[in-house]
């Protein structure tokens, strides 16, 4: 199994020790390749929101050096792993700049076509509020992406450093990591078992149709047209 891991900050605190636990915990499953990012180092530029990417193609972003490898990544992964602490509320800003760099690969854009039969994880850690508007941030990315199967980790570990969560909590953060370690490796050697989601069904076939009729964007309705999802294909 090929995971890719981009981490919404470079701390080794209490999301990167969950996420750590999830991946050794596959480990003892299956057979694993792990690339890993870590934000803002491997991303360090906000997206200058030229909109080069949505009208002219990703390769026009003035950071493509950084974004392709991302990209790339993305794309040859079966399990995607978004991992943020909560910062404000939110993902943390280098988390936000990478979805934002990747918005023309959203399905309302250019989706590509092999995300559609990935699994998507998501993983945040607080110390207090805010996890679920955080999942849900991750989550969304993974949907728009036309992820398959999205899968979400979020724990209040009421501390502001990994020494400081308690043993108890600690151990639960490791049977939750065991847990759903196996059920994503069950899913990953039984994709065909997975069911289409039926909100990515609906807002494919919604943005089917804005293609149809988009004159106000080439490049986005050329890439539907050569992928023959306007003449009824579908990447699922």
């Amino acid at each position: 199994m090929k995971i890719t891991v981009i981490y919404g900050n470079m701390r080794h605190g209490s999301t990167w020790h969950c996420t750590q636990e999830i991946l050794q915990q596959l480990m003892h499953l299956d057979v694993v390749e792990v690339t890993e990012f870590s934000l803002p180092r491997d991303l360090p530029q906000f997206c200058n929101g030229c909109f080069c990417c949505i009208y002219k193609g990703e390769e026009t972003c003035p950071h493509r050096s950084y974004t392709r490898p991302i990209e790339e990544a993305l794309i040859a992964a079966d399990l995607i792993i978004l991992a943020s602490p909560v910062y404000g509320l939110d993902v943390s800003g280098a988390m936000k700049t990478l979805i934002d760099h990747l918005c023309f690969q959203w399905m309302s854009h250019r989706p590509h076509p092999a995300m559609f039969k990935k699994i998507g994880l998501t993983v945040t850690t607080s110390a207090g509020a805010g996890l679920g508007h955080t999942t849900k941030t991750l989550k969304n990315s993974l949907v728009f992406w036309g992820v398959q199967n999205v899968v979400t980790f979020k724990y209040p570990v009421s501390a502001m450093k990994w020494d400081d969560v308690s043993a108890k909590n600690q151990a639960k953060i490791r049977r939750r990591a065991r847990t759903l370690a196996s059920r994503i490796a069950r899913v990953a050697k039984a994709p065909r078992r997975l069911r289409n989601p039926l909100f990515r069904s609906f807002f494919f076939s919604l943005m089917r149709g804005m293609q149809q009729k988009n004159d106000w964007n080439p490049l986005d309705r050329a890439h539907w047209e050569k992928l023959g999802w306007l003449s009824g294909h579908k990447p699922f």
